[in-house]
């Protein structure tokens, strides 16, 4: 799981179960829905972009009140749905970290401005680490359908309960706790999915999603007590990091070079 990857269809991948058959295949079992990226990496820039896509998919505009926690202007909320809607300079992505990004904006914790590579996600991390307990689930906060021979994640359900919940009034901490529990067991989930398809119980995590702790321990523990064993980052980060050396391994298993 990641922020951005190319994926071999051209598109942008990032929260991917990728089984390994053999050294030189893979096969992508389970990922989570597209979702638009107003302006691209600009809406990495800045989250606002993000969570106006991610409602702008449910036919939703956000209101005065959600303009007003967002700082967000009318104008700029509706050229943002519009182009996510109509896919004008919106590139889809599958991306965990570009989830990390909206839930962030929508709790008021993302930064105005992001400076630096996850920064919101490391804020979320942050708050979530004060919660005593996640909060309680309210409703379903995302929904597995099988499509092409594939499990796909969609969390429009999170984001419509986010909208109608309105402007956090309160500590944000409990439901960004909720949000790591959540990932971790959609985790749990797609790992199931692989399992079933091909026999393997062994799990790598990996990506720059899995330097957050709370998650990569809470999924660790999950898919643990579900049987699996689990492959964890030591001396290679799992993070961009680590992606020469995967290249090199790569190449030098590849007969063609």
């Amino acid at each position: 799981w990641d922020g951005t990857g190319l994926g071999t269809d051209g598109h942008i991948w990032g929260a991917e179960l990728l089984w390994l058959p053999d050294d030189d295949r893979f096969e992508r079992l389970a990922t989570f829905a597209p979702v638009p990226l107003p302006g691209g990496d600009v809406a990495v820039l800045d989250p606002r972009r993000q969570i106006v896509a991610r409602w702008a998919a449910l036919g939703l505009r956000p209101n005065a009140a959600w303009r007003r926690a967002l700082a967000l202007s009318e104008i700029e909320a509706e050229i943002w749905s519009r182009t996510s809607t109509a896919g004008v300079a919106a590139p889809q992505t599958h991306a965990a970290g570009r989830l990390f990004d909206s839930v962030a904006a929508a709790l008021g914790v993302a930064p105005a401005r992001v400076t630096y590579e996850g920064q919101s996600a490391i804020r979320l991390e942050g708050v979530a680490a004060r919660a005593h307990r996640p909060a309680p689930r309210f409703g379903d906060w995302w929904r597995a359908t099988e499509q092409e021979g594939r499990l796909v994640l969609d969390w429009s359900p999170l984001f419509a309960h986010l909208f109608e919940r309105g402007p956090p009034e309160e500590d944000p901490a409990p439901i960004a706790r909720a949000l790591h529990s959540a990932l971790a067991e959609a985790a749990l989930v797609m790992a199931r999915y692989g399992r079933d398809r091909t026999g393997c119980a062994v799990v790598g995590l990996t990506g720059g999603v899995f330097m957050n702790r709370i998650l990569h321990d809470e999924t660790t523990r999950r898919l643990e007590a579900d049987g699996f064993t689990v492959l964890a980052h030591q001396s290679v980060p799992p993070n961009d990091g680590g992606i020469a050396v995967g290249q090199a391994w790569v190449a030098g298993r590849r007969k063609d070079i």
